[in-house]
Order: structure tokens, then sequence, then C-alpha cells
């Protein structure tokens, strides 16, 4: 059957709509290459969604997903994305040739198995008699035999698959020859944590067995939430104040983890009624700062990383910051404290950003500028290298939606040209600045390598495209992508380097920043372009601490024409 199946031809004809089939469908899409959040983006618009079921008579007509169904839909699409690898070798380990079988079964399979492994509030026989029941619907009695005698084996086996040491049985799908034990132990860690090997066995290579497993488990968590207030708003300070507090409102109220996210965006609900992945934690304290010297590892000007294993608050080293489980009790009977990133960003804990603030949904002040979604670790990427400090103006080369120029411009910075090749992400520029009431930059569609301008007067910033490793846990579909489009990426890092870095004029500056953990697409590139222009000087660099417990993985340098 699955030698004839064509994903293209293929509706899920006679399933209920609802959370898990949503899924089903959001998988299906990222098979065909869209991104999660782009899946998401075309399940989750209910109107279009229920329309287009209604007309293929794949449902009764209903009126579109409930919040509640929308939150799982989200949870179980990030989740098994997440987690795939480690699904595939469970499912390996219940089924003789599960590559044999159709994919929208397998995918039916993983959901189901996900369910099981890491949704403690939906019980087992619920999870696995609706899994049997698509089966049947889609694919036959058959069939559906073949899914309840393979979920029921792997019930069976209770809490065997959530141990590491389940996966380092027999390393099943490696195509890689392990010669001695601790190949064979760092092997099935990544299967545990779902990462491919060839990310796992690179990053060994570059930082260490220690610190490979640190990434790969950070790798594997849910991802922390993160925003930003906008200086310029007139309740600002009010509104900033107000979620800086919300632990105190999640303890007063024993308020429910999932009651924080069910009606927030779909980049944001992540994580509704779901058990915390294995190893997953925040930082407890009260309002921890993340800002100038920083949780990161520090590079001297031009010369060798070395790492910081202390955590560094306000410039004052603390050790290692107490780890609790997201939407667990502290010690004190609160919930944890959202992180202070700056003076103006937050960052909350999976599934512990609150719903609405000062009487308002937080959509409300979105649409009223007051905030903005931005993540953890570009907002620190940008304080670390000092941006907030820039005073001249700044051309964004690689702009993309404009966040961290939108970020520049309120705390200061003026952004003189946002560009970028895809136009697609240019085009909501004008409406943010409205929104926010900043000042509209020139806008440019052009490629970084072959610059719109002849000269620029100012300092650069070059947010520029990258593997993504660091942001495996926000964007898992990354996981799926080969190794051969590093080499690709490599030159073109290099080549948007030296071509902006021979625009730059005395004195002033070019941020590189990426959101990998990769050497040659960070310090490499770096040290390429400083050998190539004698004039380029490294004024510092900054890397996400292999050891932090959440922070997105982030590479930045400030460079500086000295000629």
């Amino acid at each position: 059957m699955s030698k004839a199946f064509k994903q293209r031809d293929f509706q899920l004809r006679g399933l209920p709509f609802n959370g898990r089939t949503a899924a089903l469908r959001a998988l299906l899409l990222t098979d065909q290459g869209q991104s999660a959040q782009q899946a998401l983006a075309s399940v989750l618009d209910a109107r279009a969604e229920s329309k287009r079921e209604s007309s293929s008579k794949d449902t009764a007509g209903q009126a579109g997903l409930s919040a509640q169904d929308r939150a799982l839909c989200t949870e179980l699409v990030y989740g098994c994305l997440r987690t795939e690898i480690r699904l595939d070798y469970i499912l390996s380990t219940v089924l003789r040739r599960p590559q044999d079988l159709p994919r929208p079964m397998r995918l039916i399979l993983a959901i189901a198995v996900y369910g099981l492994m890491f949704q403690d509030k939906v019980p087992a026989h619920a999870v696995i008699n609706e899994a049997v029941d698509q089966v049947r619907r889609l694919f036959g009695q058959g069939l559906s035999r073949v899914a309840n005698g393979a979920l029921r084996s792997l019930q069976r086996a209770e809490q065997q698959p959530l141990q590491q040491a389940f996966y380092a049985a027999k390393n099943k799908g490696s195509k890689t020859q392990l010669s001695d034990a601790s190949s064979q132990s760092f092997s099935a860690q990544c299967f545990f944590y779902s990462v491919p090997l060839w990310i796992g066995n690179m990053w060994r290579k570059a930082y260490g067995e220690q610190a490979a497993v640190a990434l790969l488990q950070r790798s594997f968590e849910r991802p922390y939430s993160a925003l930003r207030i906008n200086a310029g708003h007139p309740r600002a300070r009010e509104l900033y104040d107000a979620l800086a507090r919300s632990a105190d409102f999640f303890a007063a109220e024993n308020a429910a983890v999932s009651a924080s996210v069910k009606d927030l965006p779909a980049r944001e609900a992540q994580g509704a009624d779901c058990k915390p992945c294995a190893g997953e934690d925040a930082r407890a304290g009260s309002g921890t700062a993340i800002g100038a010297n920083s949780e990161g590892r520090q590079y001297s000007s031009g010369g060798a990383a070395e790492p910081a294993d202390s955590y560094v608050v306000s410039g004052v080293a603390t050790g290692a910051a107490p780890r609790v489980a997201p939407g667990a009790p502290l010690p004190d009977g609160n919930y944890a404290a959202p992180v202070k990133i700056g003076q103006w960003g937050l960052a909350f804990a999976a599934g512990q950003m609150p719903r609405e603030a000062l009487g308002f949904d937080l959509r409300h002040w979105l649409s009223q500028g007051a905030l903005s979604w931005q993540s953890a670790g570009s907002q620190v990427a940008l304080l670390e290298l000092g941006l907030d400090a820039w005073r001249e103006p700044v051309w964004d080369a690689c702009a993309g939606y404009g966040g961290k120029s939108m970020a520049l411009m309120e705390w200061g910075v003026p952004v003189g040209l946002c560009t970028d090749r895809s136009m697609g992400r240019l085009r909501g520029l004008p409406a943010q600045c409205a929104t926010l009431k900043l000042p509209q930059p020139a806008i440019c569609i052009a490629d970084a390598t072959q610059p719109p301008v002849r000269q620029w007067h100012g300092h650069i910033l070059v947010d520029a495209p990258c593997s993504g490793l660091g942001v495996l846990a926000r964007r898992p579909d990354i996981r799926r992508r080969e190794p051969q489009h590093l080499a690709e990426l490599e030159v073109l890092q290099r080549a948007m380097l030296c071509r902006l870095a021979a625009m730059l004029q005395p004195g002033r500056e070019l941020a590189y920043i990426t959101c990998t953990l990769n050497p040659a697409e960070n310090e490499k590139a770096v040290e390429y372009l400083t050998e190539k222009n004698s004039k380029i000087k490294v004024v510092r660099q900054w890397q996400t601490s292999h050891t932090h417990p959440w922070l997105e993985g982030m590479y930045g340098a400030l460079l500086r024409n000295e000629g």
C-alpha cells in the first residue's frame, strides 16, 4: 500500500475535525516542505479550514477548532517534530517495518506515541482508541489491528522509553559505524534527545562531549516565549511591571498552565496540557536579569573562546542558577518568575506567558503597539553586542520581518535602511512602524551580496541566513535538513561579510549575528573576514553559554573599521 500511496492525492476523508486531525494535516504539510509555523498558520485558519473541509465532505460542517483544540494541535505539531527521531526509534521497536506503512498512518502513530509519552493529562486508552479509529477510517480494519498491537505493546513498556538506556540497546537507524563505547553512548543520547547524529557529532567535535550533551538537552526542551515592551508607549512602564509580576498572579490564582496559553497566537501557545519533556526546566528567581555581561560564552577580542561556566547577572557571577520544571510551584509556592531581558524584555517559561495584562488580552496590547513578540535570544544578542548604544544611522542588511530593527528604534537607535532579498518579509515593515509609532526607514529589496547603495556612512547590522542549529527547540523542523546545505550557507555568509565590510567607513561598526551553533558559520566566518580585510578588527564576540538551560543558541560579533 505504501508504494502506491501518493501524499498529494490523499485526503483525510471521514476523520472528525479536531485537534489531532488538524495536527495530522499540519504534519503532512511539513512533509511537503512547509515550516511548522507555515503549516499551523494554514491549518488553524478556522474559517478557511472549515470551508475547505465542508466542501470536500471530510467533516459534518463543524464551525472550526475550539481554543482548546487549537492549543492541542499546536502542541502536537511542535512536539512531534521536536521528538521525531525518538518517536521513530520507539516505533521501530514495536513494528517490524514501519517505513513500509503509509505516511499518514506513521504520523498518526507518532502523534499517539507522543501522547503516551508526554501528555499525562490525556488517558492512554483515549490516545490509543482515537489513533486506531483514525487508521481504521483511512486504511481499513487490517492496518487498524497493526496500529492497535503496536500501541498496546508500547503501553506495556510503561516507563522504559522515557529512560536513556532504552536507546542504547541497538542504536537503530544509525548510518554511522560506532567504534567505541563512548560513541555508542553519545549516539544513544542523540536518539534520546531527538537530534540528528550529524548535528550531535558536529557539536561533539567542536565543543567537546559535555557541552554537546548540554546542547542536545536544551534542543529537546520546550522553548521559552518572550516579548518586548515598546518603551515609547504611554503605558509602557505600567504594562512591563504588570507582566513582570505575572508569577504572583499564577501563585495567587493557582492557575493551570493551560489556561495561560489557550487563546494566544499559535507561535506562542506551545504546550497546553502537556507533560514537560525530559530534562525540561527553567531558571528560578524573581525577575532574573539578562543584560550586558549576561550568560554567554565570552570571547576576548580576536582571541580564543573561554567558556563562562557561571551565570552572570548584572555583572556579578552568581554560580549555577536553580532550575525547576516550567509550571511547577517553586519551594515558596510561586511559579517560575519571568526573566528580565535588559530594560524592556521579558521571557516566560513554556506555558507561563499570561493571557492578559491590565485588564486586556495581550493581543490588544500588540495591536496598540505596546508590545511585540521577539525571542529572548534575539534581544540578548543585540544587548550583548552593545547595539543599543549605537547613535549613527543603521543599515539592517538582512532585515527579514524587521524585529531587530524595531527593537533598535524603540531603544533610540536610528535605523535608516532595511533591505532583504524577500519582499514577503519586508512587506509588513511599514505597518509595524505605524503601529509602534516609529519612523519608517527606507525599504529596499536587495541581496546583501549586491548592496543597493554605493556608500553607507553609519553602522551595519547583518542578521545572516544560517543553519539555525541554535533554535532547534523553537524551529523543530530544522532537524529534517541535511548537512549538505551548510557549505552553501558558509559561502554565502562569507560573501556577505566581505562585501558589506568593504563598505564600512572608518570608525563605524558592523554587527554579525546568527542563531546557529556551528564554528564555521560563526567565529570561523569572522576569522575569514579579518584575514581578507586587515582594516576590520574584532571589538567583541559573544555566544550563548552551552550550559544555559533555555536561552536560544545565538552568536554575535561586533567588528569595527579601524583603517
